[in-house]
């Protein structure tokens, strides 16, 4: 009898640790297939223009003076933004250079963490299939995708974000002790880090989601312990040190930081970024792809259980995001970004319920909606380049990558309609080419309709990754590279009437910017800047010297500067999407 026993015992220890060992092996895979998606031809482009030359020149700047706690930009100190982001990428110039995808790859990591910390809380509040559900929908949603190869701010802080607001939830469901305290300390730790990366933002969209929600659940009753002592003290310690000793050495920081980059960019237009309300419901239509059709349903459902505290607290973070950003006066594409995961997690739910058929109702409208969506999307994609071919003159390379994506979405939606009418049950060999799904993997309807909705998804991704090159501005990469050859180490490089965010950075050196100030405006006034940033007169003196001057601009600008200063004559070098590349004449 112990025998038998003994033998029952370590058959199910066995069972147990294959079953560890399957799920271990699948979450590695899953994540390595992630990983590779995300970096898949990361360097195949130059820096974007204007904000990949802004976030890779700061840090190059920090590198090369050893001046780490002032931004500079051209040399002309910058403070939009705190530092956080920017010596993480001076960390990347030091180890890799100033190559594209090595300077990409801090963002391709906090992207990488949203989408485990995503499918770590979908894992712990629901169950393992939403996890998987909810981090494949984060990572493979096109705007998390794109801004996941992007190098602006706006990934770090929105996972910095996406970190406040689970290690809250999780510390508030967590008994009190060590467990709980660390979970509170992560909170202290990610919002100092997201204060650092992007300022006080950071802290005005998880705070209200907090507050709103424990009002609404009576929360405040189990809010406590929090440590507030040592979290405040842990808080500090990080985001304040940068603070006080940038204010003690720049005292005009306080008022262009705080009141001009907080204030006044949420309250007024003075950045010029003003967009109507509804600006971002196609943003949320067009950046959510492939699971736009899934949104709606997937809400519907948590609001019939809108007593769960976690179904509540998923609404209300997504629903504060975008209410938040759109009665801003300051609007930009990345903005919504923040509401990305607790959708994912809400239709990741949805996904999970269908997958492993907990949810008995029939799904035929939902597979019929992401049909007619899909080949709507594909006829509009039609439409657009047969009857607006003016839209793409300037982007003609695009053409076949729009092709593939309307017939990614054609077949996909033609796929879902195919099944659309079978009955929830494990399908035949006979059912044709979307059975070899059901041969193979044994799966049921709803089985196939999602995973052909995630391999059109796979699909999508890799048409992107493609595309990207020619999606984003001309970049005056290929110029650069003809003055890296050839100038002298005396010689100038200028930008003509334009500041080429881009050309410091290729160049690797200050340049010469004439009459462009732009977002450079508020730094030529706090301190003398005038010997490199010039007006038209002081560089017609320049051009005079016998030094020689590499200069890019625009063929418009240097004619009508040359028609009014007839003495300015020079030679052109080479020329690369309308700019020119100009020298003075022998």
């Amino acid at each position: 009898m112990k025998l038998s026993g003994l033998k029952l015992f370590m058959k199910k220890v066995i069972k147990v640790n294959r079953d560890s060992l399957k799920n271990l092996v699948s979450v590695g895979l899953f994540f390595c297939a992630l990983i590779f998606f995300f970096t898949l031809q990361l360097g195949n482009r130059p820096f974007a223009t204007p904000d990949e030359g802004r976030y890779v020149e700061i840090p190059r700047e920090m590198v090369a003076t050893g001046d780490y706690l002032t931004p500079r930009l051209n040399n002309v100190k910058y403070f939009e933004k705190p530092p956080f982001f920017y010596w993480l990428q001076a960390s990347s110039i030091k180890m890799f250079g100033l190559d594209e995808a090595p300077m990409r790859l801090w963002v391709v990591f906090f992207a990488f963490i949203g989408c485990l910390a995503t499918y770590h809380f979908g894992k712990t509040h629901f169950d393992r299939t939403t996890g998987f559900f909810s981090a494949f929908v984060l990572g493979s949603s096109v705007l998390y995708f794109s801004l996941s190869r992007l190098i602006i701010l706006d990934m770090p802080v929105s996972v910095l974000v996406t970190l406040i607001l689970y290690s809250f939830y999780q510390g508030f469901e967590t008994e009190p002790g060590p467990k709980r305290r660390f979970w509170f300390y992560c909170f202290s730790v990610s919002c100092a880090l997201g204060v650092l990366t992007k300022g006080i933002m950071a802290l005005a969209i998880p705070g209200p989601i907090i507050v709103i929600w424990l009002s609404l659940t009576g929360g405040w009753k189990r809010v406590l312990p929090v440590y507030l002592p040592t979290s405040l003290f842990l808080f500090f310690l990080i985001a304040a040190p940068w603070h006080i000793l940038v204010s003690l050495q720049n005292p005009e920081f306080a008022y262009k930081y705080f009141i001009v980059e907080h204030f006044m960019r949420y309250t007024t237009d003075v950045h010029l970024r003003y967009k109507p309300f509804w600006f971002f419901i196609p943003i949320l239509i067009a950046g959510f792809l492939p699971w736009t059709a899934f949104i709606l349903s997937a809400i519907m459902d948590a609001w019939k259980n809108k007593t769960s505290s976690l179904n509540s607290y998923l609404l209300i973070w997504g629903g504060w995001v975008f209410a938040f950003f759109s009665i801003s006066n300051s609007k930009l594409i990345p903005y919504i970004l923040p509401m990305f995961p607790a959708l994912s997690l809400l239709i990741g739910k949805y996904l999970s319920d269908i997958w492993t058929n907990k949810n008995p109702k029939s799904k035929t409208t939902l597979y019929t909606y992401n049909s007619l969506f899909c080949i709507i999307l594909c006829l509009l994609g039609g439409g657009i380049t047969f009857f607006f071919p003016k839209l793409l003159e300037e982007k003609i390379e695009l053409l076949p990558y729009i092709h593939s994506l309307m017939t990614i979405f054609f077949a996909n939606g033609l796929l879902t309609l195919f099944y659309v009418q079978r009955k929830d049950t494990y399908l035949s060999l006979e059912n044709l080419t979307g059975s070899i799904l059901v041969r193979f993997f044994k799966l049921r309807t709803s089985q196939a309709v999602l995973s052909i909705i995630c391999i059109s998804s796979v699909a999508i991704l890799i048409t992107l990754i493609n595309a990207a090159p020619y999606m984003q501005r001309p970049s005056i990469k290929p110029l650069a590279e003809i003055i890296q050859a050839q100038r002298q180490p005396d010689d100038k490089v200028v930008s003509f009437m334009t500041y080429y965010q881009d050309l410091p950075v290729y160049t690797q050196q200050t340049v010469i910017v004439v009459e462009a100030k732009g977002e450079l405006e508020f730094g030529t006034i706090v301190e003398d800047t005038s010997s490199w940033m010039v007006n038209e007169k002081q560089f017609l003196e320049l051009w005079h010297k016998k030094q020689k001057i590499w200069g890019i601009g625009r063929k418009a600008e240097l004619d009508r500067f040359q028609n009014l200063y007839p003495s300015f004559k020079y030679k052109a070098v080479g020329e690369d999407s309308g700019n020119i590349l100009f020298t003075q004449s022998s």
